[in-house]
């Protein structure tokens, strides 16, 4: 598989947290082994030392401000210049995996402070930045991470984007409909209508090969901004199962359903039905099904329990 290239918050690697800690994750240990990263701390990055006295964000009048209690220094302006200065230079990134909490890269998760109460949650100053810069991306922090299925999105989104990166550097039209064959069932899981769009691209017989890649890539993007519904892995499941089912005898058509229903009341995890499907299309020879990055989108050891 294409290695994605992903931004990641420097605390998960050297000890840069305002108090001199190392922030350590299993996921995001095992994640650095599978991609290509650059590391960044936006306070250490404004002159910020280790250990320093700790930042904040304040809500004054609607505004949010960054500021420094200790020190009664207001960080605002240096640190919207150094993110933007420093998001204006990155090319060809798949994703991004931040510091949750952070009044620089917290996701959501941000405190912040009226009248020295914390009265709410925000994004910090720096994740504010990559939201409105990098929309199409991914953007995670290490604890929204732990949770199974918003994992699986953003590990499906970073590596899908990096194949997809690797194909528009080489850009054939050839290229084009095998890697669109290959994504057929993961698009229809995310995109329905996105996936009738892509495909009429691909058939059009007018466009410049240029022309086609501009139209395709905004599509593919736009199909993986949310995080599909099990109805909607159900509807590619029953797609995908069809290819065998004239092949398997009662008893085993029965067994599968079931593990299906299951899976709709939460009570199976999808990797479990995956697994099923792939060991049909092994047991089968379905060379088509093999191909589908719908039942292989990342590196599996991704996925091990921590």
């Amino acid at each position: 598989m294409e290695k994605p290239k992903i931004i990641l918050s420097k605390c998960f690697s050297y000890p840069t947290r305002y108090n001199g800690g190392i922030v350590k994750d299993d996921f995001i240990e095992r994640l650095k082994e599978f991609v290509d990263y650059e590391l960044v701390c936006p306070e250490m990055e404004i002159g910020l030392g280790v250990p320093r006295p700790k930042i904040i964000i304040l809500m004054e009048q609607k505004q949010k401000r960054l500021f420094q209690p200790e020190t009664n220094r207001d960080l605002t302006g240096i640190m919207k210049e150094y993110a933007n200065g420093f998001l204006e230079k990155i090319k060809d990134i798949d994703g991004f995996v931040l510091k949750s909490k952070s009044p620089s890269c917290g996701l959501g998760s941000a405190n912040y402070y009226q009248d020295n109460k914390i009265v709410g949650r925000t994004d910090g100053f720096f994740a504010e930045a990559v939201k409105k810069r990098f929309s199409d991306l991914p953007i995670e922090t290490e604890g929204r991470l732990k949770n199974i299925e918003l994992r699986e999105h953003f590990l499906i989104r970073i590596f899908s984007f990096a194949e997809f990166r690797r194909l528009k550097s080489e850009k054939s039209a050839r290229g084009l409909v095998d890697f669109h064959t290959r994504y057929k069932y993961l698009i229809m899981t995310y995109s329905q209508k996105n996936l009738k769009q892509m495909g009429k691209i691909v058939a059009d017989g007018n466009m410049t090969i240029d022309e086609k890649f501009e139209r395709y890539e905004i599509l593919f993007y736009d199909a993986f901004k949310r995080k599909p519904s099990r109805a909607r892995h159900f509807n590619t499941i029953l797609h995908i199962f069809g290819h065998f089912s004239t092949n398997l005898n009662a008893n085993e058509k029965k067994h599968f359903q079931g593990l299906l229903e299951k899976y709709k009341r939460s009570t199976v995890e999808l990797r479990t039905i995956i697994e099923i499907l792939r060991n049909f299309a092994f047991r089968f020879d379905d060379k088509y099904l093999l191909f589908q990055k719908y039942l292989n989108p990342f590196p599996e050891d991704l996925l091990e329990s921590e």
